[in-house]
């Protein structure tokens, strides 16, 4: 394994951060971070926002909250505004900035009673309070975190007994996953012309490979899908399992290529979803996110 100290993973972390500075950058011109605004986005309307809610109604006035990859503040702010107190850490200096700003904005307009703090951190290598909080959230970032060993040692010494872990993070696609996804985006209007796909059909090389790879967003960062699936072992293995939800089979990846008017575009994405949560729930497909609550019983 990598250390702190690794020239490689010095530089890796390097790039991570500026990918996230300028994501975090090129939203805020398009959309504040808020979730009024990202439940108006196409994966949060068609089969994120179920997983938002589910975390949401576990936080209540109060509750002393850690926060694993918060990026821009939107979700910290939520649960602020449910009057809990959050401290929340992410890689991205600039998300932090942004967060910070605009959680200060909203605080002075709204007047809740909720708190954060903001952390820029390594979360390869934290070191949390022990003893502190009652509730950890951590949202889609864990498959990108290297020494998840050490991560889940600190994340329990840092909840309390009887307090909740939340997750809602990815799960590596499926050859089964792959074929579904890459027969649809083939069959339906995307961001790639018919003519490519056909070229991409032939094209040398495994083609549910590239699919996964697709579906995984591999290479798009440093660290994009580094610990693939593993946290789930951590996470059973540290915690007692509540809840464990697979999701997003496909329609994660069709939503993201999909073009067609909103007219065609909803209802089609709809339909796909409701077929996905039925091959998922029948344990046909393994899903491409997961959500789980859990509870640290000793």
């Amino acid at each position: 394994m990598q250390t702190r100290n690794d020239s490689r993973y010095k530089q890796d972390l390097k790039e991570e951060e500026a990918l996230w500075n300028k994501t975090a950058k090129v939203e805020l011109t398009k959309m504040p971070p808020d979730y009024k605004s990202y439940k108006e986005t196409d994966p949060y309307k068609i089969y994120r926002n179920k997983y938002v809610m589910k975390m949401l109604q576990n936080i209540n006035r109060g509750d002393r909250i850690l926060e694993l990859g918060c990026y821009n503040g939107w979700f910290t702010l939520e649960m602020a505004r449910k009057n809990a107190n959050v401290d929340a850490h992410d890689i991205s200096t600039e998300a932090i900035k942004i967060a910070r700003k605009y959680y200060e904005k909203c605080k002075k307009r709204e007047k809740f009673k909720g708190s954060t703090s903001y952390f820029v951190t390594d979360l390869n290598f934290p070191i949390f309070p022990e003893n502190s909080y009652n509730i950890i959230v951590i949202r889609n970032v864990l498959h990108h975190l290297i020494n998840l060993e050490d991560l889940f040692r600190n994340l329990n010494n840092a909840l309390k007994r009887g307090g909740k872990i939340l997750v809602d993070d990815a799960i590596p696609s499926g050859k089964l996953e792959a074929l579904t996804s890459g027969a649809l985006l083939f069959l339906l209007p995307t961001d790639i012309p018919y003519k490519d796909k056909l070229k991409r059909i032939f094209k040398k090389g495994q083609i549910l490979k590239r699919t996964q790879g697709l579906m995984d967003a591999c290479g798009a960062s440093p660290f994009e899908g580094i610990s693939g699936d593993k946290s789930i072992n951590y996470l059973r293995k540290n915690y007692k399992i509540l809840q464990f939800t697979p999701f997003a089979s496909f329609v994660g990846t069709i939503s993201a290529h999909l073009r067609l008017t909103g007219s065609f575009k909803y209802p089609l994405l709809k339909i796909l979803n409701f077929l996905d949560i039925i091959l998922t729930k029948a344990r046909i497909l393994n899903g491409t996110g997961y959500y789980l609550e859990a509870v640290k019983s000793s």
